[in-house]
């Protein structure tokens, strides 16, 4: 079983800067991976700013998953604000086959986090007095 929510980025994080991209490569491999339609598959870094159930900030490194025939991050410098477009989190169960009975059993889940895109996000104009 696997499911997949979007995530509403203005309601959860504080603020969201872009830290870097790379391709996605198999563990081992240095070949860029594909979706099944030979689109590139990129890994974006970025760190999310949240505040904790003590109302203190809370900082986290989120990689994501996008499919992109160009590089996502070209053009960004490090700690832009960004926009993540269609952002979405997957949690799948990750089991273990037993091999005498073939039974399978739930040992845990994988959590992943994808978007279509990565826009930097332009800096309003100062209010004025």
């Amino acid at each position: 079983m696997f499911t997949n929510f979007k995530i509403d980025q203005a309601a959860t994080f504080r603020g969201v800067a872009f830290l870097s991209s790379s391709p996605k490569t198999a563990f081992g491999s240095t070949q860029q991976e594909t979706t099944k339609d030979g689109t590139p598959k990129w890994t974006v870094e970025v760190i999310g700013s949240t505040v904790d159930q003590f109302g203190k900030p809370a900082n986290e490194v989120v990689k994501i998953g996008i499919a992109s025939h160009t590089d996502p991050g070209k053009g960004l410098t490090m700690y832009t604000p960004i926009e993540l477009s269609q952002f979405e989190i997957g949690v799948m169960e990750k089991t273990r086959k037993n091999p005498t009975t073939g039974e399978e059993k739930i040992i845990g889940v994988q959590v992943w986090f994808r978007a279509e895109a990565v826009r930097p996000i332009a800096a309003a104009p100062p209010k004025a007095a």
